[in-house]
């Protein structure tokens, strides 16, 4: 009887002692370290034009070399290199598609000009400048990166040229920074233990609508250096929007207490989006899916 209420009484401080774990997150890694930086993204989207509706399906999944370069207290500076890319766009009117690691059977043109396109991107690198709370101060190197996948099909004719630009338009410093601050920006400003909430807004500009996030992360478990936190998020339009967007934005990720760097995360996104005007009516509907995972190379 003794050694069961003892067997209790331990048991509950090591409860106590698990739900008192606090920690103090920021974006912390150690320079020189290395990793394998994961992310992948499939995105369902209803676009409606003058009661039409036309289905599009996207798909996104890359593996990047993650390397810490140098830090400063005022940020870290990361090198990113692309190792691997997959990209599919697929609609009632065209199918493009690519994959580094297993080549596209009789690619067709827009399949060759992807190929040509991403096989620039491969192997390069540009470096993003990331504060302690996981803000993107910086991000260089993508325009460099897109201005060679464009060269790469100049002469291919003018609908390989537009699709191009607008291929181009998805990689660029800004748009690679927005997306970046969606996966590093969301550190507390002060130690949170299991229970604690925070809440963060950021403005990014999504599909070509400005819009703001309003974030409220939640603490549901510290274990083994490990913080388990729970993610819902409110999408709206930005004062400066030409457009109304809405929508929410939920799921869960877990991250290395001690440096920072996020080790899983995965979201689901359901976000509609409308715009009115005297020629045109458009609405767009947008569920997602995403996952990250980050792996340190040893």
């Amino acid at each position: 009887m003794k050694k069961f209420v003892l067997a209790c009484i331990f048991l509950m401080l090591g409860l106590i002692t698990v739900s008192a774990q606090q920690a103090r997150l920021s974006f912390n890694p150690e320079t020189g370290s290395k990793y394998v930086y994961h992310t992948e993204m499939v995105q369902n989207i209803k676009t409606t034009v003058m009661g039409q509706e036309v289905p599009t399906e996207i798909m996104m999944d890359i593996n990047y070399l993650m390397e810490i370069a140098n830090k400063t207290e005022q940020g870290t500076t990361v090198q990113f290199t692309y190792s691997e890319i997959a990209y599919m766009v697929s609609s009632p009117y065209m199918k493009m598609e690519y994959d580094s690691k297993n080549p596209v059977e009789n690619p067709s043109n827009i399949d060759q000009m992807l190929g040509k396109m991403f096989g620039e991107m491969l192997g390069k690198s540009f470096l993003a400048v990331i504060a302690p709370d996981g803000s993107v101060q910086s991000l260089t190197g993508m325009e460099a990166i897109g201005e060679s996948m464009t060269k790469a099909i100049a002469g291919d004719g003018q609908m390989i040229a537009q699709l191009g630009a607008q291929m181009k338009q998805q990689f660029n410093d800004d748009a690679k920074k927005n997306l970046f601050e969606q996966s590093f920006y969301f550190f507390p400003a002060n130690p949170v233990r299991a229970g604690n909430s925070w809440n963060i807004e950021n403005a990014v500009n999504m599909n070509n609508f400005n819009v703001v996030s309003k974030s409220r992360y939640t603490m549901r478990s510290i274990s083994r250096n490990i913080a388990n936190i729970a993610i819902d998020t409110k999408i709206e339009s930005a004062v400066d929007s030409e457009g109304e967007v809405s929508g929410t934005q939920t799921g869960n990720m877990t991250v290395d207490a001690r440096t920072g760097i996020p080790v899983t995360s995965n979201l689901s996104a359901n976000i509609k989006s409308n715009i009115k005007s005297s020629s045109m009516d458009l609405l767009m509907i947008i569920e997602s899916k995403s996952k990250t995972s980050t792996k340190k190379i040893e």
